[in-house]
């Protein structure tokens, strides 16, 4: 996992493919233009029993704040249990387990970027409250030395 602030994204070219490109169409707020696949997102914050984990093994999950915050739990796959895999045969699976981990928070203006491996539980509460957020989910094909195996 790294975080930072997006100004800074591009000084992760050699982890994060096309880093400066994702900075600039995030700045722009021209998803087009960041020349892999970006899924805005807008949702309301939840409770913890109401979030799960997921996992990507080929892909880079590369989350851009630009307006509200949310608590993301990570840690290492091994640390929860496999569940269902992602529909539509997207890159990944669901896992379960309660929050654990790093507690990481989004807000704007900061990236997240979510490596192959790391479980990762999104929309978490601040302070247990729930509010509107506004970001940006890119997925960033890993370069191959970061890709990990799947989990049965």
């Amino acid at each position: 996992m790294i975080t930072d602030r997006i100004e800074r994204l591009s000084l992760y070219e050699s982890v994060i493919p096309e880093a400066g490109r994702i900075a600039a169409a995030f700045e722009a707020d021209d998803p087009v233009a960041a020349g892999v696949e970006v899924r805005p997102k807008t949702y309301e914050t939840k409770a913890d029993d109401r979030r799960r984990f997921e996992v990507h093994f080929r892909t880079i999950d590369l989350m851009m704040g630009r307006s509200g915050r949310e608590v993301i739990h990570i840690c290492p796959m091994d640390e929860t249990e496999p569940a269902e895999p992602l529909p539509g045969g997207a890159d990944g699976q669901k896992r379960n387990g309660g929050p654990h981990g790093s507690a990481v928070m989004l807000e704007p203006g900061w990236f997240v970027a979510i490596l192959p491996g790391e479980a990762h539980m999104v929309g978490g509460r601040v302070n247990g409250n729930s509010e509107t957020l506004i970001k940006w989910v890119v997925k960033v094909p890993a370069r191959q030395d970061f890709c990990t195996e799947e989990t049965e």
